[in-house]
């Protein structure tokens, strides 16, 4: 290089890209010997190394292939109430609604909620459920692509910042995608909160590393260019230049013969040695240089380019944290990877070496910048919570609920210690650690507190070693060290009290450094590299593949859970519902006691057997002991005032509801119970308030419309009822809940098609044998016998132990006077249950049909005395047996049935027709014309009614009332 434009060669011989050249040649001089990069726009390398591309492609592969066996999964544990369940997600709720609640679609300002802020994530999954419905394999698709991409930024962070050796970087990132630990933030689908945290995590580094590029390229802030890439340029016609001119400075490391170390650096340039002169000056980018030359090419946009690459770093850390709150650390690790790269020019200013320099100068703005974007994130994130706070128990997090200051401070203090073996050792991996999983740390003669004293001795130790260590590995180990450190500092207990013991998800980030710490010493292991290398990805891979096996379901996910931590309360309890929902009551029962054998205070567990058990006295004193543990458990009010219901302490019922509803004033289920119980007290007006109350707080949840419906129809305002009814199946068309009911509206408003559409698709929806029966019964009572014993016998073929289903069609068979096949199914659901009543009732009617009056009267008297509900199948038996005994002429018990029938069911016609009948024939004229009238409210037009109206009108010779229709005046 000299003054009048001497042509400088292209090639430089660096494992560190350099900026382009213009360099006519654009080629590489063939005298390097170390892997090179042309400066023409492209980086080459040797042929001995494989390109970049390869590298990329290696880990993006294995971050997928080792997925692709978890993509069948379920929905299972959180991710039932984060995307199964969350209004948010399926799109009951608006769009605005996504960033006011939480990750569970609970309000911010619910005290329930757990102020877990992430809009993106949800909105991702909100994309999911458009694109693919409720199908887990969407989500599972989207889950292992944006691991992959992750696994891809990794690979270009170190490419890009570190310029470590390629086979470095390989043995990086094949270790970070294959790694067991990811299984729950990959496979479990919630996990994806993390996953893209990441993304933004990455991005946000590899921007703010960009701006300290541009600001190395900044004439206005060229130093001792230990900040950045050297900046060379060789201008077309073989000179130096830049958009206005060259900057060359030159710093002896102390400010001391500048000319002197100028005109050194210069005449070895002149002789062709430019590795000398990179090596010696600053220009290379590497910190260790004692002094020389940095040369510098910019422009005057170059201080602006740099603020943009710093602004997109804080949006990226921003949205990171809209993704998962520990993105914001990301901030913490640009800083830290500042101070990496400027710590020779940071010693010199402690040691008062030098005063100042423009290099620590953009440091610190870069550093101020950092700060504000970092405190306005958290303002917002603040001013988000609405001076609220989440509420955790010591299920969550025992050691924070300790009196001891000791024992939180030595558990907390070896709680990193385990995440990190965890990283070690993926073998032993939980989907929950919570409740005496890891026992606390209570005295200092604790075994596991040299552990803790090992683990950051030598964290201390690598620190010190990336600070002695030169050029590019140091550094790696350095920024390794923050990546694994400081991304996890949010869940260390350190900062604020977290919700959880340990939670794998939480290591994916950390993992990154776990990661680049690995590769590093990989590569420092000579001859050993490769075989520990491949040992470390066969033993990784083959344990996330079984690992994603353990997520395919509740089952297989719990079943792992109870192997792996069988002196966990919590998997104890999770498995004891899973039996509960399969329908093994013993089994649930079972495990809930083990569950409260090993954490007395299991407030749920307690709940929850107690609505399994059969003897009242204990149900109702685990309730009280749920009570106990957790003084606000509104599922254990609701749950000890359905059993005072059921005792008929209808007081202490409403009592407890009301409590359950101060606590969670969306139950609703205790909102029904105690509006049903308003309104059997003639309170009607409050129990509509209270639907009311929930449906303005829950307008979105078409259970809530569905649950007011069903209040409305009861109260007999049909019409407001089917607009509610509506209104559920508006949010969710296949609600079949709501289907069912308003099958059973339209057959009370008489339009049997619309009910008929209605429960076929509910069964088509998902087929449930109540609803198949119920479709059964439309067909029995409209006539259409030959598609009710279809219905009915399809209904047997998948529960042949459905007893109800097995009197329908014996009365499908009674009504086509199969005789023998009716009595046949009667007989055999007596044979399971000789008091069934409907059974019976049937049986007595059979033998009326067939001339065994007899028989059918001795079944009916059975059936009627011992009948006590459901209160119209009572009065119906009541009826039928006052009939047999009118048959027969006991007049006076007949009249009796009868009267039962109707104080039992006021509005059954066919007993008050008979009544009626009974004191006419008496000469009992007022008593007749009540039962008379009654019945004409019901059935105006009942032919035989109509007539012993006329007949007792003419036999005292009376008007009729001014409510008889006029038909009954004519003589």
């Amino acid at each position: 290089m000299d003054g009048g434009g001497g042509h400088l060669s292209s090639c430089h011989c660096s494992p560190r890209r350099r900026r382009k050249s213009s360099s006519p040649s654009g080629s590489c001089s063939s005298s390097c010997s170390a892997p090179s990069w042309c400066h023409n726009g492209s980086e080459n390398y040797e042929s001995e190394d494989p390109p970049p591309t390869w590298v990329y492609m290696t880990v993006w592969v294995a971050g997928v292939l080792v997925y692709v066996n978890g993509l069948t999964g379920d929905f299972v544990h959180d991710d039932v109430s984060a995307i199964k369940t969350n209004p948010d997600v399926l799109g009951t709720n608006s769009l605005s609604h996504v960033f006011w609640n939480d990750y569970w679609g609970k309000p911010l300002v619910d005290p329930r909620s757990h102020k877990s802020y992430r809009p993106f994530t949800i909105l991702t999954f909100r994309v999911n459920h458009l694109l693919f419905g409720l199908r887990p394999l969407g989500f599972h698709l989207m889950n292992v692509g944006l691991h992959s991409c992750v696994c891809l930024l990794l690979t270009r962070l170190l490419l890009r910042l570190l310029h470590l050796p390629q086979g470095t970087v390989l043995s990086a990132g094949l270790l970070f995608a294959t790694h067991p630990v990811h299984t729950e933030a990959v496979t479990g689908l919630v996990g994806r909160a993390d996953v893209l945290a990441s993304i933004c995590f990455l991005a946000a580094i590899l921007s703010y590393h960009r701006a300290m590029e541009v600001d190395s390229e900044d004439p206005s802030s060229a130093d001792d260019s230990d900040a950045g890439t050297p900046a060379v340029a060789a201008a077309g016609n073989g000179g130096w230049e830049g958009r206005k001119g060259v900057s060359l400075y030159v710093d002896s490391g102390g400010g001391g013969n500048i000319l002197g170390s100028s005109w050194e650096s210069s005449r070895r340039a002149a002789s062709g040695n430019i590795m000398e002169v990179l090596r010696e000056g600053g220009g290379g980018g590497e910190e260790e240089t004692g002094g020389g030359v940095g040369m510098v090419v910019g422009g005057e946009e170059g201080g602006g380019r740099g603020w943009a690459w710093l602004r997109r770093a804080g949006v990226l850390a921003g949205a990171g944290t809209l993704c998962k709150e520990h993105a914001l650390t990301a901030l913490l690790v640009c800083a830290s990877w500042d101070v990496i790269r400027h710590r020779k020019h940071i010693r010199r200013l402690v040691w008062r070496q030098e005063r100042s320099s423009r290099v620590l100068g953009g440091l610190f703005r870069r550093l101020l910048w950092l700060s504000i974007i970092g405190a306005s994130i958290l303002v917002f994130r603040l001013w988000m919570l609405r001076g609220t706070s989440p509420v955790f128990s010591d299920q969550d997090n025992p050691a924070s609920f300790s009196p001891s200051r000791l024992t939180r401070v030595l558990t907390f203090w070896y709680l990193p210690v385990f995440n990190a073996w965890l990283l070690l050792c993926p073998w032993t991996l939980a989907h929950d650690w919570q409740m005496g999983s890891i026992p606390l740390v209570t005295s200092v003669t604790d075994v596991r507190n040299i552990a803790t004293l090992l683990f950051y001795a030598a964290l201390a130790l690598i620190f010190r070693a990336g600070c002695l260590m030169k050029g590019q590995e140091g550094r790696a180990v350095l920024l390794g060290l923050a990546l694994l450190v400081l991304p996890f500092l949010p869940a260390t207990n350190l900062l604020f009290t977290v919700g959880f013991v340990v939670a794998e998800r939480i290591l994916y980030i950390p993992s990154l450094g776990y990661a680049v710490l690995m590769g590093v010493a990989l590569s420092r292991a000579g001859r050993l590299r490769a075989p520990c290398l491949l040992l470390l990805l066969v033993a990784f891979s083959c344990r996330t593949l079984q690992r994603n096996r353990d997520w395919d379901s509740r089952e297989t996910l719990f079943m792992a859970g109870l192997k792996t931590l069988p002196h966990n309360a919590k998997m104890h309890y999770n498995f004891a519902n899973l039996q509960k929902d399969l329908g093994h009551p013993d089994l649930a029962k079972l495990h809930y006691t083990r569950a409260i054998r090993l954490w007395p205070g299991h407030s749920s567990a307690h709940n929850n057997l107690g609505t399994l058990l059969n003897d009242t006295s204990e149900a109702e004193n685990h309730f009280r002991m749920a009570l106990k543990a957790h003084p606000q458990h509104a599922h254990a009010y609701y749950n000890l005032a359905n059993l005072r219901q059921q005792q008929g302490r209808m007081g202490e019922a409403v009592a407890l509801l009301e409590e359950s509803l101060r606590y969670d004033a969306t139950n609703r289920d205790a909102v029904s119970a105690l509006a049903g119980l308003y309104s059997d007290a003639g309170r009607s007006t409050e129990a509509e308030n209270l639907h009311l109350a929930l449906l303005a707080a829950r307008p979105a949840d078409p259970v809530v419309h569905n649950n007011y419906a069903a209040f409305l129809q009861k109260s007999g305002r049909g019409e407001a009822a089917l607009r509610h009814y509506e209104a559920a199946l508006g949010l969710d068309p296949e609600h079949t809940v709501a289907l069912v009911n308003t099958a059973r509206l339209m057959r009370t408003l008489h339009n049997n098609n619309q009910a008929e559409m209605l429960y076929k698709r509910a069964l088509a929806v998902e087929w449930e044998a109540e609803i198949g029966e119920s479709l059964g019964k439309l067909y029995l009572n409209t006539g259409r016998l030959e598609e009710a014993e279809a219905t009915f016998t399809t209904v047997l073929t998948h529960h042949p132990h459905m007893l109800s289903s097995t009197v329908y069609l014996a009365r499908v068979k009674l009504q086509q006077r199969s005789y023998l096949e009716s009595e046949g199914l009667l007989r055999k659901v007596l044979d399971q249950s000789p008091g069934h009543q409907e059974a019976l009732f049937q049986l007595s009617l059979l033998y009326t049909h067939t001339n065994r009056t007899q028989d059918a009267l001795t079944l009916a008297q059975q059936a009627a005395h011992n009948c006590s509900r459901p209160p119209n199948l009572c009065a119906r038996l009541h009826a039928h047996y006052g009939d047999l005994l009118n048959e027969r002429h006991s007049v006076d018990e007949a009249a009796q049935s009868y009267q039962l029938a109707v104080e039992l069911e006021p509005t059954l016609t066919h007993p008050h027709i008979n009544l009626g009948a009974l004191y006419h024939a008496k000469g009992d004229y007022a008593r007749a014309w009540r039962h008379y009238l009654t019945a004409h409210g019901q059935e105006p037009s009942n032919t035989l009614l109509l007539e012993n109206m006329e007949k007792l009108r003419r036999a005292q010779d009376l008007h009729a009332p001014p409510n008889i229709p006029h038909c009954l005046n004519k003589s």
